[in-house]
């Protein structure tokens, strides 16, 4: 995190912007799931008082990505098997019906989401793990907005957090990376032929395979940290 002036600003805008530096410190993958967030330290760093790095971590609390414990002692939430299956399941819900809606729009535009994969299989070759969750996030992003359903674009916004960070779980390993972009082609060529079956059907796989993935893995106490990207082969 980069140090700032924020000594004159408004409490309430300082809380914010306090409370973005640390959330983009998380989301990252700087501050790992379970790490102390070292509260002096940060203080010192951006040039504000421990106070306001307490009124910004009560912010992250609520969103799910700290966890305060009585002594004032803040750590990174860990991402839980039950956010991973409640989150996945949630997604399955909402993005089987997004496509399913896009499916029925007739001669609808695919060139975007075709642009978004191919993006994507480039960040692939180039082995560009920021790229390749920033792609993966505008990939769903734009599948909600065409969608054309508000409510499914403001729910989602709302766990952006938690949707970024088990990202970056599933991209981390390596061996899946080309394998996503390949069950997004098939969800967006069941969209463009107009197959409202199969486009739900290849999203709700897509899902599916991610939270199996996950699940599995996290289920190993052998298994190294599912936030780590994996060796090369």
């Amino acid at each position: 995190m980069q140090t700032h002036a924020f000594n004159r600003t408004p409490v309430e805008i300082l809380r914010a912007r306090v409370a973005q530096e640390i959330r983009t410190a998380i989301l990252r993958g700087d501050l790992a799931p379970g790490s102390l967030v070292r509260q002096d330290e940060l203080a010192s760093q951006l040039g504000i008082t421990r106070e306001s790095i307490r009124q910004a971590l009560q912010l992250l609390q609520r969103e799910g990505l700290v966890e305060v414990q009585a002594n004032h002692r803040a750590r990174v939430a860990p991402v839980e098997r039950q956010l991973i299956a409640d989150l996945y399941g949630f997604r399955e819900a909402v993005e089987t019906t997004a496509v399913a809606a896009l499916a029925r729009i007739p001669d609808f535009d695919v060139g975007p989401l075709h642009d978004i994969i191919a993006r994507g299989r480039t960040a692939v070759r180039q082995d560009d793990l920021p790229a390749l969750i920033h792609l993966d996030l505008s990939f769903h992003t734009s599948l909600y907005e065409a969608a054309g359903n508000q409510v499914i674009v403001e729910v989602m916004r709302g766990q952006w957090s938690h949707i970024r960070r088990v990202m970056a779980m599933v991209l981390g390993r390596r061996v899946y990376r080309e394998k996503v972009w390949d069950e997004h082609e098939q969800i967006v060529q069941a969209v463009r032929a107009g197959q409202v079956e199969a486009a739900s059907a290849a999203a709700a796989q897509h899902i599916r395979a991610a939270s199996t993935m996950l699940l599995t893995a996290s289920a190993d106490p052998a298994a190294a940290d599912l936030t780590a990207e994996e060796p090369l082969p």
